[in-house]
């Protein structure tokens, strides 16, 4: 009986999802269609999904105690915005595979600290395949390196080269320093959880190539500009930053 009410809730997030990509992020309707200038105006829509957790108790934030600290999320964001006020996580705690779940509609139940991607697909790979956008409008901005794999699916049905493109700012400063980070460790803290197993990421080559050719940025005005940084956040809001500007993609999860 659980199981099967459980499939069903795992079933309707889906669905959420999957009509949220549609609706929000662009249109499958033809061209011939009297409802053609409303397709393409919705195709010119940009979404931006930002989630957070790991310090931001309930208490300090959306709290009647504690909206006094996100005056502009009052005030500004959730006027404009779907708030739910309740989520619960049932599955594997951990900030990795949390949000995994956010981004499938399904409780993810992969180890937390492996290199995995998620199992079932996810809205990128919803937005891109239903819609058929290209790889350069779907893109996640990651917050640690342990978020690699979030980007697609292991699913057989979407899964490979339907996902998102994902940066990791972090391993991107560490290619640009080539190892030497004197003066920046305050931005390359991964310790979101203390994992028994860190996954292994490439080499800087690929890293380097998001920087010059996709980000516009040359490794010294990357430096540069890290230096003025105080976080590992602020480092992660400069890089969507740049990437809006230069790429201006349609679905920019950070």
């Amino acid at each position: 009986m659980l199981s099967d009410i459980s499939r069903a809730l795992a079933r309707s997030r889906r669905e959420f999802l999957r009509s949220a990509a549609g609706v929000a992020l662009g249109s499958a309707l033809l061209h011939s269609s009297p409802f053609a200038r409303a397709a393409i105006t919705a195709k010119r829509r940009k979404v931006v999904v930002i989630t957070f957790g790991g310090g931001a108790r309930d208490q300090e934030t959306f709290a009647p105690e504690g909206q006094e600290n996100i005056p502009h999320l009052i005030r500004e964001l959730i006027p404009q915005a779907t708030f739910f006020t309740q989520v619960v996580n049932r599955g594997i705690l951990g900030h990795y595979v949390a949000t995994a779940s956010l981004a499938t509609g399904v409780y993810e139940t992969i180890n937390n600290f492996a290199s995995l991607p998620p199992e079932h697909p996810t809205v990128f790979e919803y937005f891109r395949k239903d819609l058929k956008r290209p790889s350069s409008d779907a893109w996640v901005v990651a917050p640690s390196n342990g978020f690699n794999r979030i980007g697609e699916s292991s699913h057989r049905a979407y899964g490979a080269g339907l996902g998102a493109s994902v940066i990791l700012p972090k391993h991107l400063l560490t290619a640009a320093m080539s190892g030497r980070i004197t003066n920046y460790e305050h931005l390359l803290r991964d310790n979101y959880e203390t994992p028994f197993y860190a996954p292994e990421l490439g080499g800087s080559e690929f890293e380097l190539h998001q920087l010059e050719m996709i980000l516009k940025l040359s490794v010294d005005d990357f430096k540069a500009h890290a230096r003025t940084l105080s976080s590992p956040d602020e480092l992660s809001v400069y890089i969507a930053r740049q990437l809006m500007r230069q790429v201006a993609p349609s679905l920019l999860w950070i």
